[in-house]
């Protein structure tokens, strides 16, 4: 109704009969989820023989369409018509909300990727490192520079954190946890586990701007959201990576270290996460996912039905598995969700517990340089408030032995 609408206010009075017939046409030729480009429009309506008889027409009598001088206007899916998420019909209402002028916004939002490919790095508007993981191979850190990182808090928080995420995903949404995520697998028969392999950068720039697409946002302020949000990485960064992680970062993705990046991803998954629950739910076992790890329990009957069925619905969902992650553990065994144990109930690991108690004492010694290290110390401090958190009597005892160590003024660290 909406495409027949539009061209009825455009076509000339004796060709009205036809927008219903083009509209058909076009439906059928783009069965997408967001509005497609004006290109990919141009193109499809060649294809139209209703479109083809006006053309003619028009060409016939010196007569044409009108122009539609008016501006963008902002068109959300029903799903997201009643979000508090800002009117931004225009570039320049996105630089006025970002508090930028529209040059800044462009050069930021980089849509040709020139500035990564610049050969000077301090054109860049990320930091690059690789880290190793621990399965193998190289992740690569994008952390954006301060300018652009503001920016895309700005966006974090004024429209991503404004969108319900599917409530089995209990990574980085406000108000939940790994441990909320672990405690309901707690106590089943059998639990599944899958990772999903790289999981920000398979997240392409078309998957980004398609959700900004949803929401509402017109094609040229989507463009420029994605812009902001993803990042082509250079090629110097990825020399020496593996072919198809090279081939992967190359194309603009969603970037691991800029701070919207969790919030994208967990808006992105929401049909994964809905067509997982659903399978979970059709044969009696229980989901969650947090970040790129999916979970599941319940009796042992579940395993091979999801073994066989997830792989595909996450291929289908545009993901890709991380088949060396894919594990089954049943209960007369150790079972572990997102690092912590939950058996019987939620615990911390034996070997977590026996590293931290570990570092803890040979902190004892006065000449141990990490004494007066207050980034040490403070992590430190932070892991064994997680494991107060998972298991107070075993968090408090790691509390004791750390005061003792560093004593009542915490010597470079705070004392708990």
């Amino acid at each position: 109704m909406a495409v027949t609408d539009a061209l009825l206010g455009r076509l000339p009075a004796q060709f009205q009969r036809e927008a219903k017939l083009i509209a058909e046409d076009l439906i059928q030729l783009l069965p997408m989820m967001t509005s497609p480009s004006a290109a990919m429009i141009a193109m499809r309506l060649l294809e139209c023989d209703a479109f083809e008889r006006v053309y003619r027409e028009c060409l016939r009598l010196g007569i044409w369409p009108d122009v539609d001088l008016r501006s963008g206007m902002m068109l959300p899916l029903p799903t997201f018509a009643q979000l508090n998420i800002p009117n931004l019909p225009t570039d320049a209402d996105l630089a006025d909300w970002l508090i930028i002028d529209s040059a800044r916004l462009g050069y930021l939002a980089d849509v040709s990727n020139r500035q990564n490919d610049h050969p000077e790095p301090r054109v860049h508007h990320y930091r690059y490192a690789l880290r190793s993981k621990s399965t193998g191979g190289q992740r690569v850190i994008e952390a954006p520079k301060s300018g652009l990182k503001s920016l895309q808090r700005h966006v974090l928080h004024g429209i991503l954190d404004k969108v319900p995420v599917h409530p089995d995903a209990f990574g980085f949404v406000r108000g939940k946890s790994c441990l909320q995520g672990a405690t309901r697998h707690c106590g089943e028969e059998c639990i599944v586990s899958f990772d999903l392999q790289d999981f920000f950068p398979s997240i392409q720039s078309m998957r980004v701007l398609g959700l900004f697409r949803r929401l509402g946002y017109p094609a040229s302020v989507a463009q420029m959201l994605t812009g902001l949000c993803t990042t082509a990485t250079p090629g110097r960064v990825l020399a020496g990576l593996p072919p198809q992680q090279r081939q992967q970062m190359r194309v603009p993705h969603l970037p691991q270290g800029a701070p919207s990046s969790p919030a994208l991803a967990n808006l992105i998954a929401f049909t994964l996460d809905r067509r997982l629950a659903g399978l979970a739910g059709s044969i009696g076992a229980i989901y969650s996912r947090y970040a790129d790890d999916l979970t599941f329990s319940g009796d042992i009957g579940i395993a091979r039905i999801l073994m066989n069925a997830v792989p595909q619905i996450v291929k289908d969902e545009g993901f890709v598995m991380n088949p060396a992650k894919t594990r089954v553990s049943h209960l007369s065994e150790r079972q572990t969700v997102t690092g912590l144990v939950v058996n019987q109930h939620v615990n911390i690991s034996r070997r977590q517990y026996d590293q931290i108690k570990a570092t803890i004492h040979a902190l004892r010694r006065p000449d141990d340089p990490r004494r007066a290290d207050r980034a040490f110390c403070l992590s430190l401090v932070g892991q064994i408030d997680w494991v107060c958190t998972v298991n107070r009597s075993r968090g408090e005892k790691l509390k004791r032995q750390y005061n003792i160590a560093m004593g009542t003024s915490g010597e470079g660290g705070r004392s708990l």
